[in-house]
């Protein structure tokens, strides 16, 4: 488990394919990680019922998502020369 204020960003995968690749070359290398996905289609706190307002039709529902990749902070640029 990798703490709130051990974690630095690796990356930010736009779709799910991209991250899988990303997660299995940290697999293979033996880095730690953690992958947090974020819906950008639901409303914020800032921001409530802006869905309702515009709606989802037409929208494909994988590019609603994104993926972002959390390290170590003392495995960071190891985790970055792995995805070069």
């Amino acid at each position: 488990m990798i703490s709130l204020f051990q974690r630095r960003e690796l990356t930010v995968c736009q779709t799910q394919a991209r991250s899988d690749e990303v997660c299995a070359k940290l697999d293979q290398a033996g880095i730690e990680y953690q992958v947090k996905a974020r819906d950008r289609s639901s409303p914020s706190v800032f921001a409530a019922g802006s869905r309702e307002r515009s709606g989802s039709f037409g929208q494909t529902p994988a590019a609603n998502w994104t993926y972002t990749i959390y390290v170590r902070a003392d495995e960071l640029e190891c985790a970055r020369a792995c995805l070069r």
